[in-house]
């Protein structure tokens, strides 16, 4: 199995101290400056209430408070902590631009000693992002940049190249945190000290070099107790869990996990140690849950980016729209002046302006449709591309684990442990190539606008044949079937495609049905048309959330997206059906689960 990277442990950590330093720079001003302190005071309800237009109203003031009391540091330093918030709110892209805003700041003013700041956020910003290269590179030039004289902002650089070199360079890693390490010893600074001891455990952890681990540990819990309340506590969990490991316990291990606050870090590391101990299901369940998890932050990462990017884009565009704008005042005030001059001439220059003006309106005009179409077309494309990236590496995933797994004879006791591999191997492909087959119909029937409709098609019978697999006494859910029509009742349509739509609301609420739950199959004249044809599935699960009602018929929209599928069910049962001449609805007056209904027309 892939090993983990647990390289960005530190940088997260980091991020949550340095939210709550904020109080440094009110701190150094003393306890008389009553002005700083309430406006501290404001930065800190903000952050607290989780308000984001609040916090940046407060920290603003608070910079701005600070800047006019010549207070250089405690201005940067809240210009800092404003960009980490925006990163541990998932809002890289806004966080980088705050970097270079403030870069820009620093080069106005000439506080040039001040720039290796912006140069370290970035390397945070580009690590956490999962470009590590980058993320070195200005690591790197963050070194260069700082005054070597500061211990305590040199031992941070050296500590954020140790994290991102964690796992790929484990030996470079140590190799950084030790130069970290010497000179915070240099300078007897007691909790930056015991801070790094606590990262040496864990790097060591990475190395699987356990017996520097247990040194590393020996002295942790030795600073700890010799150093009381200066004492850093902020890997204390983090060491537990490698000395655990380093023993064996790795149940004491799994249990000590559910200590750290970040639920991706308990996922990585649960991973890891039912790996080292030997437990591979355990291991890809959990791995399977962390990838989930990742997947879904990367999702809101990628929105977040993608707006920033769209509003440079307004921005672009409103700056044009001016600038074209005076410059036509331009041309129309030398006109007035060429007016008085040359009328004849003038009348022939407006007529060929006009003439040229209407054909690049025309021109205009036509590309701002191709644009529209180019970005309904992308937007399009992230929405696929974000389901596929999910739904089918999940599947791909478990049957890449699981081949190695029944390859070797050396894993397995049994044949019968090879069967249920087999047969799990079998589903995750079968989900694959129901992914690729939904994917497929909903292209077919995009290129369609007419269907065949010369079946006579009995609606009982129809209920009756679907529901026949669902009756067994094995089956997770009870199905009734509530006929209202009668036998006789017949509509011409065509059944192939009818029984896909059903086939996909049966899906459906099989999908969001719990264990003991009901389905129920009911066929109905509508209540206002006795020519149309109702034909309900009904289920006791979790409902649709208000708001969602028409979302959910949308492409790729999944209201859970934890459940399996891709989100193209219900968009080709609607497709389909509104080809027939009839819709598929939901039912929003029904509220003990999802009732979809399926409106055909009798001829």
């Amino acid at each position: 199995m892939k090993h983990i990277n647990l390289c960005l442990i530190g940088i997260f950590i980091l991020l949550a101290a340095c939210l709550y330093s904020i109080h440094l720079p009110a701190q150094e001003k003393g306890n008389e400056d009553t002005t700083a302190a309430r406006l501290l005071q404001v930065v800190r309800n903000a952050f607290n209430q989780n308000n984001e237009q609040k916090f940046y109203e407060a920290i603003a003031n608070y910079r701005k408070y600070l800047l006019g009391e010549d207070n250089i540091e405690g201005y940067y330093l809240c210009w800092k902590n404003e960009v980490l918030y925006d990163v541990n709110h998932n809002h890289f892209y806004r966080a980088l631009r705050k970097t270079m805003k403030m870069q820009a700041e620093m080069e106005r003013r000439g506080d040039m000693g001040e720039l290796y700041k912006t140069t370290q956020l970035r390397g945070i910003i580009y690590s956490l992002r999962g470009n590590i290269p980058l993320a070195h590179q200005y690591f790197e030039k963050a070194l260069e940049q700082v005054d070597h004289s500061q211990v305590k902002n040199l031992a941070s650089i050296y500590m954020d190249l140790a994290n991102i070199e964690m796992d790929t360079q484990p030996e470079d890693a140590m190799k950084h945190l030790n130069c970290a390490i010497e000179i915070i010893k240099g300078d007897g600074i007691n909790y930056d000290y015991s801070d790094a001891i606590g990262f040496k455990v864990i790097v060591s952890y990475a190395m699987r070099d356990w017996t520097a681990v247990n040194n590393a540990f020996k002295e942790y819990i030795s600073l700890k107790e010799k150093l009381g309340e200066e004492f850093s506590t902020t890997y204390y969990y983090y060491a537990l869990i490698s000395k655990a490991v380093a023993d064996k316990r790795y149940d004491d291990a799994i249990q000590l996990t559910y200590n750290l606050t970040n639920t991706t870090d308990i996922y990585k590391f649960q991973t890891e140690i039912y790996e080292l101990s030997g437990n591979t299901d355990k291991a890809f369940n959990t791995q399977k849950h962390y990838m989930a998890i990742k997947d879904s932050v990367n999702n809101v990462i990628m929105s977040e980016e993608m707006m920033g990017s769209a509003s440079d884009l307004e921005y672009a565009e409103a700056r044009n729209m001016f600038i074209s704008k005076r410059n036509t005042q331009l041309q129309y005030a030398i006109t007035i002046v060429i007016f008085a001059f040359l009328l004849i001439g003038l009348l022939i220059y407006r007529m060929n302006k006009n003439r040229y003006l209407r054909k690049l309106q025309r021109q205009n005009h036509d590309l701002l449709i191709a644009r529209d179409k180019a970005q309904e077309a992308n937007r399009m494309k992230i929405n696929f591309l974000r389901n596929m990236s999910h739904e089918i590496r999940t599947p791909l995933n478990i049957i890449s684990g699981y081949a190695q797994i029944i390859s070797d004879p050396r894993t397995l006791t049994s044949d019968a442990e090879r069967a249920d591999i087999a047969k799990r191997i079998g589903h995750s492909t079968n989900t694959i190539v129901r992914i690729v087959d939904e994917i497929l119909d909903i292209s077919s029937k995009e290129s369609i606008h007419y269907i065949d409709k010369s079946d006579m098609v009995a609606c009982n019978d129809l209920l009756r044949q679907l529901a026949g697999p669902y009756q067994d006494e094995d089956s997770p859910f009870s199905l009734h079937l509530e006929l209202l029509l009668k036998d006789s009742c017949k509509i011409i349509t065509n059944l192939k495609e009818v029984q896909k739509i059903l086939n996909h609301l049966m899906d459906n609420a099989i999908k969001f049905t719990p264990q003991g739950g009901t389905i129920t199959l009911r066929s109905y004249h509508h209540e206002l048309d006795q020519n149309v044809v109702c034909i309900s599935v009904t289920d006791t699960g979790c409902g649709i959330k208000e708001g969602d009602e028409e979302k959910i018929f949308e492409h790729f929209y999944k209201s859970d997206i934890y459940k399996e599928g891709v989100g193209l069910g219900l968009s080709v049962a609607r497709r389909v059906a509104r080809q027939l001449g009839g819709d598929v609805v939901l039912d929003t007056r029904y509220n003990e689960g999802s009732r979809f209904i399926l409106q055909l027309p009798k001829e």
